[in-house]
């Protein structure tokens, strides 16, 4: 057989073909419909880890969803580790009691808890540990999903089926309605940056009408358009904090 262009070419989108059929599987079967980034400037750095609680608190959360994971270059673990390696190979400051504090965070078994206690951990040695060049090198990934619609009270249920029949499909919102919707309609995830946590990398390109050195919120959704404005709804009457669009798609 010879090797032409067009068998290589055959090929290669095979491949690619292949790739993207293992990656929809291992996603549950179904890609995430949307993807959105929102943020809200918040007074402090100090504010950020009762912002995350209150948001993962919410009543409509799914407590068993929370999870914590480390990205590092190209690789993760679903641990703190990944940033605990990096802390100890550092040799301009000694982090030693930082790495401490993070050994006993990540033996935390209650992923909430982990998230908020990872931020106050930092927070001391924020100035120190910052490189705002790097920032996205190293990100805390905390995931989280609304409960499935049957799980709802009546009163969120009613609310989050009426936003999505306003902002999704009809198609989505059958699916939904039925009450065991597919679990990329509800995920989502906030995003840490250990090595800037005031997350300044948005002020480049969105207008806050804040300081500039007020940190920023970032939360991120991957499903449907009317569960992540229930949530955000839900966020704006607890706290008062507005968001804005940062990322993506918008609402």
């Amino acid at each position: 057989m010879n090797i032409t262009p067009i068998v290589i070419v055959g090929v290669l989108i095979a491949v690619l073909l292949l790739v993207l059929v293992l990656r929809v599987r291992a996603n549950g079967g179904i890609i995430p419909p949307h993807e959105f980034a929102y943020g809200a400037a918040l007074g402090t750095c100090e504010a950020i880890p009762e912002r995350i609680d209150q948001f993962l608190s919410l009543e409509d959360m799914d407590p068993s969803e929370i999870r914590i994971e480390t990205f590092v270059a190209n690789g993760s673990e679903k641990n703190l580790k990944p940033l605990i390696a990096y802390l100890s190979s550092q040799r301009e400051h000694d982090f030693r009691p930082l790495v401490a504090a993070l050994e006993n965070v990540d033996r935390l078994s209650n992923q909430k808890q982990k998230a908020t206690e990872l931020v106050k951990a930092l927070l001391p040695y924020k100035d120190s540990v910052r490189n705002e060049e790097e920032q996205d090198s190293i990100i805390v990934f905390v995931s989280y999903a609304l409960k499935q619609p049957a799980n709802l009270s009546l009163a969120a249920r009613a609310k989050v089926s009426s936003l999505v029949r306003q902002l999704d499909t009809a198609e989505q919102s059958a699916k939904f309605d039925s009450g065991e919707c597919p679990r990329d309609y509800l995920v989502g995830n906030l995003n840490i940056y250990p090595l800037a946590l005031e997350n300044p990398s948005w002020r480049t390109i969105v207008e806050f009408a804040s300081p500039r050195d007020a940190p920023i919120l970032e939360i991120r959704f991957m499903g449907l358009k009317g569960v992540f404005r229930y949530l955000l709804d839900e966020m704006m009457a607890k706290t008062g904090e507005s968001f804005q669009h940062l990322d993506g798609e918008s609402i």
